[in-house]
């Protein structure tokens, strides 16, 4: 009896010092196969995706949670119809700009009030991610026109690259003048 035991505890200590050897490596063949498989990139994508997946149901169930009390961009028609954010800690926002009239486009900016969206830039927005557009340094938005559900507009650089993006109506007022 004693004699299985031990080597019941010693199978399971091997088994167990395998495990942690093979996730440790970065690579590692199939035995099936005889193919190398990276483990380690996988891995790093799927908690990357995690993450992202995380901060994205987390932040939205905040925003949704606010109702009517968020932030929303402003447009001046009868100025320049640049597209002003000015973020308030007290109130969500979370807005994307996106390369087409769809939010299951690439998305190309996110205005937000939320740390884990704008630090180091999670979603790998091209045009970058920011709590308001004050702090978007040399990048200008400006609205051209509305499309159903959505406003487009262009962004600006300060070498006067410009980049075609919408976003959705429902996160931009107008002031359209008297």
């Amino acid at each position: 009896m004693t004699k299985t035991i031990y080597l019941l505890i010693l199978v399971l200590h091997i088994s167990a010092y395998g495990q942690s050897s093979s996730k440790s490596n970065d690579k590692r063949t199939d035995m099936g196969t005889n193919r190398s498989v990276d483990s380690g990139k996988s891995a790093q994508t799927t908690n990357r995706l995690t993450k992202l997946d995380s901060i994205e149901k987390e932040n939205n169930k905040s925003v949704i949670a606010s109702g009517d009390n968020i932030t929303k961009a402003f447009v001046s028609l009868d100025t320049d119809s640049i597209i002003n954010l000015t973020a308030n800690i007290r109130k969500d926002h979370r807005i994307f700009g996106y390369a087409k009239p769809d939010i299951k486009s690439e998305r190309l900016l996110l205005l937000s009030v939320f740390t884990n969206d704008v630090e180091n830039n999670p979603f790998g927005c091209k045009l970058g991610a920011y709590y308001e557009t004050g702090r978007m340094n040399d990048l200008t938005l400006k609205y051209i026109k509305t499309i159903g559900n959505f406003v487009k507009a262009i962004a600006s650089d300060k070498t006067n690259k410009s980049t075609i993006i919408y976003f959705e109506k429902k996160w931009i007022e107008f002031d359209e003048g008297r």
